[in-house]
């Protein structure tokens, strides 16, 4: 940015600012799924048990109404980043501008203008070489870099796996090698959304028309744009507040003695900021609700690592044993939602007399789910036609969960 000090204005670029935060944010996205948390990667989607791994919990399919709860969250959170800070997203942390700007130093355009067949082909390699890394990037969460590259060496990614990356990588080239920003001018959903998402005291990269005399028309700002916009026209849907046009004015105007006609404001140049605006602090509040909500609901969700639901079995009518014993059978549905191999105790706890189980013991691995026929016979009921009971799954550690069933007493002639 411009300040004045001294004797004139000097200048802080603020590319350099935007592109180490881009690389910063690139090696988080390379780097994060070779993090392990509790034998897991820290973030990974497991598509074939259904699986979601965040930060060391586990999420299972039925507990996904977590998830929904945290992009709700996260949508709060972005429309009040948006309200505030405007397209902040666009120009420092949206994927499409951290990969134009890595590949923009050797942009294939430049090149093939500037008549260069050498930086040409070092352009068109360095863009195929970064869509062939972030397309692995992407489906390594959903299967672990070793199991990646083990299957790579072997040659066997198979069709699914070896078939995704071949389509995301061609997308991503194409992307970087043809369409670059003109994607965030015709096609991005939140350009268009952009109007209706700021109000007069959102941030922005602006012009100062009161200094239009000032201008020297050298068009430094629309030579320099990936969007090819001229900022002086004002706001408009294609700016990815990039901040590129700020960096070529600055110094021209500094020749000058002059600060840079192209800045950050708070809503139009010199007007004064307002930053706690009611909109702004609806947002803040459901923000801060809806990041709660989700985080009750994942501790909720990752108290118990054993699931249990029972029925009576359909297959089996309830009977009287020779010995006067009721016998009930019941279809069990045993899930070990662990990291570790545990042995289950199984019992039958009526609210009246004993009852015993066969099997009354199994052993589940980590993260199956198992169906069990399970039959118990029970005494001492007394009289009614049904008693409720309690099933019950106990691991070596004490963990218990528990299913309400009803032990149905057979007619008698």
């Amino acid at each position: 940015m411009t300040t004045s000090r001294g004797s004139g204005p000097t200048t802080r670029r603020i590319g350099p600012w935007r592109r180490w935060a881009g690389l910063a944010q690139a090696a988080v996205f390379l780097g994060l799924p070779f993090v392990t948390l509790r034998g897991e990667s820290a973030l990974r989607f497991d598509v074939g048990s259904l699986r979601l791994h965040v930060l060391g919990a586990t999420l299972w399919m039925d507990e996904f109404f977590v998830v929904l709860l945290a992009t709700l969250a996260l949508a709060f959170v972005f429309l009040l980043v948006t309200f505030v800070w405007g397209r902040v997203w666009c120009g420092w942390s949206c994927p499409q501008t951290i990969l134009g700007d890595l590949t923009q130093a050797l942009h294939v355009e430049r090149a093939r203008k500037r008549r260069r067949p050498v930086r040409l082909a070092l352009a068109w390699g360095t863009v195929a070489a970064v869509a062939v890394v972030f397309s692995a990037a992407t489906l390594w969460y959903f299967v672990p870099p070793a199991e990646f590259f083990a299957r790579l060496l072997a040659l066997d990614l198979g069709p699914v796996l070896g078939g995704a990356w071949a389509v995301l990588g061609v997308t991503l080239f194409l992307d970087l090698g043809f369409v670059r920003a003109r994607f965030c001018a015709t096609a991005c959903p939140y350009a268009k959304l952009q109007g209706v998402l700021f109000d007069r005291a959102t941030l922005v990269v602006a012009y100062d028309e009161r200094r239009d005399a000032e201008c020297i028309d050298c068009l430094a700002c629309v030579r320099v744009c990936p969007t090819g916009i001229d900022i002086r026209d004002g706001l408009q849907a294609e700016c990815i507040a990039c901040a590129q046009c700020v960096d070529a004015c600055a110094p021209i105007l500094a020749k000058f003695g002059r600060p840079t006609l192209v800045d950050y404001f708070f809503g139009a140049p010199g007007e004064r900021p307002r930053l706690l605006r009611p909109v702004v602090l609806g947002l803040a509040a459901a923000s801060i609700l809806a990041v709660g909500g989700t985080l009750l609901a994942a501790v909720h969700a990752g108290r118990a690592s054993l699931d249990l639901t029972a029925a009576l079995s359909s297959r089996f009518s309830p009977r009287l044993a020779p010995d006067g014993r009721v016998v009930n059978a019941y279809d069990v549905a045993l899930e070990n939602r662990g990291r570790r191999t545990v042995v289950l105790s199984l019992a039958l706890a009526p609210v009246r007399g004993q009852a015993t189980v066969s099997p009354d013991r199994v052993e589940l691995a980590p993260g199956e789910h198992r169906r069990v026929f399970l039959v118990a016979s029970a005494s001492g009921l007394g009289p009614g036609p049904v008693v409720e009971a309690h099933l019950s799954a106990t691991d070596a550690r004490g963990d218990t969960v528990r299913a309400q069933v009803p032990v149905f007493l057979p007619r008698t002639p």
